[in-house]
């Protein structure tokens, strides 16, 4: 799901799920495999070494490629505008009930480099949550980024901070 379609769920619907999108396993388990076949290739007297060589490098290949771009999202966060509640789903965390002042939604830099990050602030306690942590390479990535958490603010009834981007 992309962060556009996030936006327009956020917009209508009651409850929108944001994902922790993570690398499947499979991209890892290929470049893994590929990697042993290269040292099996490469210590067997026995075996042709060139043609497996090229297996193995284009195995690495593919594997790095499905880790880039095969994600999974079994974890993450539901928000409930209707309740003012944010959820983990398949994660550690506790809910959430928005309750009182001092609650925010925040863009920030993420942990990872050039990622942007979305989370749920309370003024006493700091980061509750982290709602979203998104790769934003580009400015439109983080445009996007910052009209989700413009959304949800809204929605939830919280201040928004951090930086704002308009587009």
């Amino acid at each position: 799901m992309s962060v556009e379609a996030w936006i327009a769920a956020a917009e209508r619907d009651p409850v929108v799920f944001l994902p922790r999108l993570e690398p499947h396993w499979a991209g890892m388990a290929v470049g893994f495999a590929s990697a042993a076949l290269g040292v099996l290739a490469a210590r067997s007297e026995d075996l042709p070494r060139e043609p497996l060589g090229w297996v193995a490098l284009a195995g690495g290949l593919v594997g790095m490629l499905l880790h880039w771009r095969w994600k999974r999202a079994a974890a993450g966060w539901r928000v409930d505008f209707e309740r003012r509640c944010v959820e983990p789903v398949g994660q550690r965390g506790e809910s959430e009930p928005l309750e009182g002042d001092g609650w925010s939604i925040q863009t920030a830099p993420s942990d990872r480099k050039a990622n942007i990050a979305i989370d749920l602030r309370h003024v006493d306690r700091g980061r509750v949550a982290r709602l979203v942590d998104l790769p934003a390479r580009r400015r439109q990535e983080m445009i996007r980024v910052s009209r989700l958490a413009d959304v949800l603010a809204r929605r939830l009834g919280v201040e928004r901070s951090g930086p704002q981007l308009d587009g």
